[in-house]
């Protein structure tokens, strides 16, 4: 499967780029590649700045012109197309505790069912940004920003989506945006002092 990691940049809410900040000492996006990089023909990093992350071993891109500063689903966008053909986990930066075994189960089903996306819903709530994805979606997702809808749930509502309740790994799904959730993240870690800041 291709990993396509949404890095963005820097966070209104956050008040910074949430893949460069560190949990346990190392940095939000390093942890997800060192999670996910051993299941991945390839990596592909989707950031504002690609430059910041050239240490990777990731296809290094900027959001497609067109689309330039439109969110996530111009992310999403820019990464399928790159991806080109099959299946495609999606996941954001701001995601420290991002599940291999749950990402793969997701993609297992996407194949499976021959879904255009597969996504978790964990206590009523939608994780588009951790889902599986056809790259064939590509396609739609150019159509839904032509069209001036920018929300991810704007794709869903286009394409065929499978939903799959999960019941554990509820850390999998969890995204930091403010600073207080950085200081759970880091408790989460297991360093309980949040002293990463």
């Amino acid at each position: 499967m291709n990993t396509i990691i949404l890095a963005g940049g820097k966070s209104s809410r956050m008040g910074q780029n949430k893949a460069l900040m560190r949990i346990g000492g190392i940095r939000v996006i390093d942890r997800i590649a060192a999670e996910l990089g051993p299941e991945s023909d390839r990596m592909i990093v989707i950031a504002d700045d690609p430059a910041l992350y050239e240490h990777m071993d990731a296809v290094l891109l900027e959001d497609a012109p067109d689309f330039k500063g439109q969110g996530p689903l111009a992310g999403i966008y820019t990464g399928l197309k790159e991806a080109g053909d099959g299946p495609c986990l999606i996941v954001a930066c701001d995601m420290p505790f991002v599940s291999a075994r749950l990402g793969c189960e997701l993609v297992s089903i996407l194949k499976r069912n021959d879904r255009d996306a597969v996504v978790p819903i964990h206590e009523d709530r939608l994780h588009p940004l951790f889902a599986a994805y056809d790259a064939r979606a590509a396609e739609t997702a150019k159509e839904t920003l032509m069209d001036g809808k920018r929300s991810v749930k704007a794709l869903l509502d286009r394409i065929d989506v499978e939903y799959f309740t999960i019941q554990g790994e509820s850390d999998a799904v969890w995204n930091m945006n403010t600073m207080e959730e950085y200081i759970q993240a880091a408790k989460l870690a297991g360093r309980g002092d949040g002293n990463d800041l």
